[in-house]
Parts: C-alpha cells; sequence; structure tokens
C-alpha cells in the first residue's frame, strides 16, 4: 500500500472544470501516453525552448534519473490511499480531502475521492470520465489534455516526451522529480522508496 499525499497552493477550486483538472493532474495519479509530434506549432516550439532553458539550470543527476526510470519500469499497478490538502500562500490550510487510487499500465487510473465529497475519475488513455454521484453526472475530457507535462505521469509511462521534462536528484532512498516544463501542474514529486526497492510514499507538490 502506497501512501500519497498532495499539497497545493491555491485559493479554491470554483469550478467543476478546475476541479477535474486538479484531480487529473494529480495522480496521484495519472495517466497518458504522449508521442513527439512530427511537427511543432510556435506554442509547442515556445514550450520546448523554455524546457531546454530550464534543463540548463537545473540539470539533475542523469544517473539518479536514469536509477528511477529503471525501477519504475518494474510496476505494471499501483494502489494508494491519498491525503490532499489544499493551503493559502501562508500555509494555511484551506481543504482536505482523502481516498484511494488505482493505476494501471498503460495509461489507466480510478481515482476515487471519498471525503469531503464523494467524486469518481476514471481514465483510460485518451479520456478522463468525472462522475459526480450527487448531481448524477459524467463529464468527459481529453486525457493528454490534463496530464501533459506531468510529471506524475512517470509512474505510469516510459514514453521519453516525459522524462525529458524532468529533472532527478536522489538522496539515501528517496528521489526528487522537478518539472522542467513551465506549464506543468505539479512543481515537485518526492518518491519514497524502502530497502527492497518498494515504492513507499509519494508527495506531490504543486
Amino acid at each position: 500500500m502506497v501512501i500519497a499525499k498532495c499539497w497545493r497552493r491555491h485559493q479554491e477550486r470554483t469550478s467543476m472544470k478546475k476541479q477535474i483538472t486538479t484531480i487529473a493532474t494529480l495522480l496521484v495519479f495519472l495517466t497518458i501516453s504522449l508521442t513527439l509530434p512530427l511537427k511543432l506549432d510556435a506554442q509547442e516550439l515556445s514550450e520546448q525552448h523554455s524546457s531546454e532553458k530550464l534543463a540548463k539550470l537545473n540539470p539533475g543527476n542523469k544517473a539518479d534519473k536514469a536509477s528511477l526510470r529503471a525501477l519504475l519500469a518494474n510496476f505494471t499497478n499501483l494502489k494508494a490511499t491519498f491525503n490532499q490538502t489544499i493551503t493559502d500562500l501562508q500555509g494555511q490550510e484551506l481543504q482536505s480531502s482523502t481516498g484511494e487510487l488505482l493505476l494501471q499500465k498503460p495509461q489507466q487510473i480510478r481515482w476515487i475521492t471519498e471525503s469531503p465529497e464523494e467524486s469518481i475519475l476514471v481514465a483510460d488513455g485518451k479520456t478522463v470520465f468525472n462522475v459526480d454521484p450527487f448531481v448524477e453526472q459524467v463529464t468527459l475530457l481529453d486525457q493528454s489534455t490534463l496530464t501533459k507535462s506531468n510529471p506524475l505521469m512517470l509512474l505510469i509511462t516510459d514514453q521519453e516526451s516525459q522524462w525529458v521534462q524532468v529533472a532527478v536528484t536522489k538522496e539515501y532512498n528517496a528521489f526528487t522529480v522537478i518539472s522542467l516544463a513551465v506549464d506543468s501542474p505539479i512543481t515537485k514529486l518526492i518518491l519514497n522508496f524502502g530497502k527492497d526497492n518498494k515504492l513507499l510514499s509519494i508527495v506531490s507538490i504543486d
């Protein structure tokens, strides 16, 4: 069982779209495997250039990245309970939620929020289905849009397009993953492993 913790520094989620984006980008669990486009438009070129600049400033450790990549390659599925805390800029808690996360390669996720309000998010690699039992409503969203440039995707895909967007460093049994993408919903991801290379906990910060 993996324990996942997430911290967010936003005032609050004011719309269903924001809520869906928050859940999907957590990944804590998430999923998408991106393929590098044959042609890049102006915005994509700009994002790529920004990532390259950040990579020069924070290159991380290539050996540590290779080590983490090898460890995650052995994972086929993941089950975790999570605690998500939303705070303001002063660190005061605004909201917290708990639930269960199920991940499975390739690109599949089931995110169940149990408290304070029940909701279910299911992703199949192409589409995200957000289910609100209270209003009996299902919202469909494009998964690639919600999970682009998200370091959490490293848990369920080995696509090079995801790995080039992060810098990795290791201290003892903990790997710190820093996003190099300017539009990433998560700035830092910390993965703690046991002595047997078993994933014990995940902390995401955005």
